[in-house]
Parts: structure tokens; sequence; C-alpha cells
């Protein structure tokens, strides 16, 4: 009984180095766009661990989805998002977009906003947006935490979205504080290389 006991201790240490932040940075793959279809003109590379399935995105402009489940129901997923704009926009209009009341109003119809700051990818004008969100069906709510960077290229908003998934709002939450910084570490390695041709 004592060698099954350590037996099973030993496998779950593996198991759970396998889905840890760490081997999730550790092993990353790059998805990169060619500038067709959802893309729409924009070739973009981000880096998603290569652990992650990955999907078409079922929403009309969802270029791409990446996800992973945990054993416990959790989850965790990363998307790409390519939104024309109606214009390029001129830098008053990124800076009131960008101003914490701007990225406030991004939160308006999926979540309530925890925080945001202007930040820079790839050298673009970005914004970091933290939102909560929970949801409600007939077996049970659903909670979830959003990290959004949305970067402004000429008439094109690429939307890099990470977000953590649970039952419990406070699984939801510990596992949205656990990755946040792998989300991070993901989002600015995004480069638009469109802008480099």
């Amino acid at each position: 009984m004592k060698y099954i006991a350590i037996i099973f201790m030993l496998m779950f240490q593996v198991l759970s180095a396998q889905n840890s932040p760490e081997s999730f940075w550790k092993n990353k793959c790059e998805f990169t766009t060619d500038g067709s279809g959802k893309s729409l003109g924009l070739k973009i590379r981000v880096p998603v661990p290569c652990a992650w399935e990955q999907s078409e995105g079922k929403r009309p402009h969802v270029v791409k989805t990446f996800s992973y489940g945990f054993p416990d129901g959790s989850s965790i997923s990363q998307s790409l998002t390519v939104n024309k704009l109606p214009n390029s926009f001129s830098k008053s209009e990124i800076n009131e977009l960008f101003s914490q009341d701007g990225l406030r109003s991004m939160c308006e119809g999926t979540g309530t906003f925890v925080s945001g700051r202007r930040v820079r990818i790839d050298g673009l004008e970005c914004a970091e947006v933290i939102a909560r969100a929970s949801r409600n069906s007939p077996v049970a709510t659903f909670y979830a935490y959003m990290l959004s960077y949305y970067l402004i290229y000429k008439d094109k908003i690429v939307v890099i979205g990470y977000m953590t998934g649970s039952i419990s709002d406070e699984d939801s939450k510990e596992l949205f504080d656990t990755y946040k910084e792998i989300f991070q570490g993901l989002a600015t390695g995004t480069i638009i290389m469109t802008q480099w041709e």
C-alpha cells in the first residue's frame, strides 16, 4: 500500500510539471498569419505554448484560439482577433481610447473592468486591460478573468486575449494570478511583421 501511494505521488508530480507555467513557457511555439482571411492583410506572429490546443475562431473577427483544459475542469486560453477600424487613428484619438475612461469602456458588455495601463508591444501603442466576468448556465456559473492587449496598427486593431475560467471564482482568480506573468510574456513576444516589410 505504501508503494502505491509513492507511485501515485510521483505520477501526480510528473503530470503537474507538464502543465505548469514553467513548462508552458519553456515549450513555446509560434502561430503566424499570412495576411489572408480573418487577419485582414496583416502578417502577425504570436508565441503560444505548444501544449495548447489550436482551433479556428468561431466569430467573424477571431483569427485563432488556443486553449488548455485542466483535470479539474478549469481552463486557460489565448485568442487572436483582428478588426478593421473606420479609419487610421490620430495620436489624440489613441490617447483618448487608451485613457482610463477609454480602457474602462472597452469592458462594457463583456465584463467588469479591474485595471488598465498603456504599454508598447513591437514598438506600437498598446493597452493592457484586466477584466472579470461571470456567465450563468443551467448547469453552473462560469467565472473568468481576462487579460487583453489592444494594438493599433494603421486602420486595424489587433487584440490578443488571455483568459482563465472555472466554475469557482476563487479558482479562476488563483489560476489567473498563477499565469498572469506567462500571459504578459507571451503578449510582449508578439510581432506585427507587416510593419517591418
